[in-house]
């Protein structure tokens, strides 16, 4: 037996990710554009998919998450530990006047399964936010630091990586990232242990340094008790 990685199994497992976190009907074409592959592979892979239920086509013949997605989705959940622990947590002791995300990194994008906002339902927070470039992320930038300054300016541009690169190295010397936005926000964030995720706070218009270190300390304390039940 070959102790090769499957590529079939790895491009369909990438292909049915990109399908579901674009959130609308995407064609062949611009889905083969997103994974750096061949149209004809893609094409092969939706339809063995549709097969057993994970797919479907739209009128346009573009594709669209199937009915197995969501016995899917349900068995996932179950089977994360982090979600299904640190939900009730989050649920409890997340702070109600700014927005409290969990993210994980997957091929240099933030996919969030947990997203809050002000005056926003908690049901609203559970995977209700689109997936984001990590270096526009401070979540991705706090995850991403565990990976070599060599490894990271391979993958990402010169704009991304001057953005990426204090924030990297503020993660590794701090154990957590504050963002200082050009518009007056800040964000912060900070990793969850073996569970390749962090915890991040955001919409913090133009706190004082003070406002900045309580928020942190309650960064942290969160981010201990998620740990601790994960």
């Amino acid at each position: 037996m070959s102790s090769q990685p499957n590529q079939s199994l790895i491009d369909g497992i990438r292909c049915l990710q990109y399908l579901v976190s674009s959130g609308r009907a995407i064609g062949c074409r611009e889905l083969a554009r997103l994974m750096g592959i061949n149209t004809t592979r893609v094409n092969r892979l939706l339809m063995t998919m549709a097969s057993i239920g994970l797919t479907m086509q739209d009128e346009q013949r573009r594709y669209l998450p199937g009915p197995g997605i969501h016995a899917l989705a349900a068995q996932a959940i179950r089977g994360s530990a982090l979600f299904s622990r640190a939900l009730p947590i989050l649920e409890r002791s997340a702070p109600k006047d700014i927005v409290v995300a969990v993210g994980v990194l997957w091929e240099d994008q933030v996919i969030y399964i947990w997203h809050s906002e002000p005056g926003h339902q908690l049901s609203q927070a559970l995977a209700g936010f689109h997936m984001v470039p990590a270096w526009q992320s401070v979540i991705g930038m706090s995850l991403l630091a565990h990976e070599s300054d060599e490894q990271l300016q391979q993958r990402f541009s010169a704009e991304q990586w001057q953005q990426l690169a204090p924030h990297v190295h503020q993660q590794r010397e701090l154990g957590h990232v504050v963002w200082h936005h050009s518009d007056g926000e800040v964000s912060m964030a900070q990793p969850l242990g073996a569970h390749s995720a962090a915890l991040a706070f955001a919409g913090l218009w133009h706190p004082n340094p003070d406002d900045v270190e309580h928020r942190l300390q309650s960064l942290h304390a969160l981010a201990q008790d998620l740990m601790a039940h994960s």
